[in-house]
């Protein structure tokens, strides 16, 4: 965001600066969607807060690129610092996107977010369900391609789709949740809202880290692409790279499918004592 460059050490963003960007991005984001745009909001902050973002993005691709030829680090570690500091970008869009959800009143949040809660209709913390494991994995194999598909056009536009929409969801969802609960008892909307989380984050972590990682993947083979031939050593390092940045992706999503066809009701069933 360009608000933040100035503090940028040598052009590029740190973790605290992404998790900064990624409030503001989807406060503002979601402020002038619901002013300008309200029958459509939920859909236009995710595109506001995904435009603002970009240039940090390009930033952090040309970082790693930057490690990668200094042979500073291992490509394996370069891609995982970007992995990493993309998921500041994450949390903070989420944050951002739940404190905008919690502040409204409930009936504008439904209004606001009506995409992202459509699949929440009638439904509670305390009777939460998650599914199979195994539904659960094919789903997210599913949205991890997609992730990896659509960037490979959009470049770090569409990662930052994804995050956005990613944030957008999980972040109205638990703020949402949060409110329901605490307006039938006694509990207030924060402590709600973290319980929520604590239900949903383990998971939900692993999934956020999963798309991320093929997202960066689509971002590098479609750079590859038009930078190298392809029976280049260059090229044939970096699919190495995408193999196994789609691989980690992969193994994270079998977890987090796991952990919520297993563990997470157990989770909110303790959690919503």
């Amino acid at each position: 965001m360009l608000v933040f460059q100035r503090y940028y050490p040598k052009g590029t963003p740190r973790s605290v600066h992404l998790l900064g960007e990624g409030i503001v991005v989807a406060v503002l984001g979601s402020f002038f969607a619901a002013w300008l745009f309200p029958n459509e909001a939920g859909i236009v902050a995710v595109f506001l807060a995904a435009v603002a973002t970009t240039d940090s993005i390009e930033r952090l691709l040309l970082w790693n690129r930057e490690l990668i030829q200094s042979k500073k680090v291992t490509p394996a570690r370069a891609n995982g610092r970007i992995a990493l500091r993309l998921m500041s970008l994450f949390i903070g869009a989420t944050i951002g996107f739940s404190i905008f959800a919690l502040a409204l009143p409930l009936e504008e949040v439904e209004g606001l977010y009506v995409h992202q809660l459509k699949e929440l209709a009638n439904q509670d913390f305390a009777n939460m369900g998650f599914g199979h494991p195994g539904d659960i994995a094919l789903h997210n194999i599913y949205v991890l391609l997609f992730f990896f598909i659509i960037a490979l056009p959009f470049r770090q536009g569409g990662v930052m789709l994804a995050i956005a929409w990613n944030a957008s969801v999980w972040g109205a969802t638990f703020a949402f949740l949060a409110r329901n609960w605490a307006a039938t008892d006694t509990i207030g909307s924060i402590e709600a809202y973290f319980r929520v989380l604590g239900a949903c984050g383990p998971h939900l972590l692993f999934e956020a880290v999963a798309f991320v990682c093929a997202g960066v993947a689509g971002v590098f083979l479609s750079k590859a692409f038009l930078r190298y031939a392809i029976e280049s050593e260059a090229f044939g390092s970096v699919l190495t790279s995408v193999s196994m940045l789609l691989l980690t992706g992969l193994v994270l999503v079998l977890i987090g499918a796991v952990l919520e066809g297993m563990f997470a009701a157990h989770l909110v069933g303790w959690l919503a004592d």
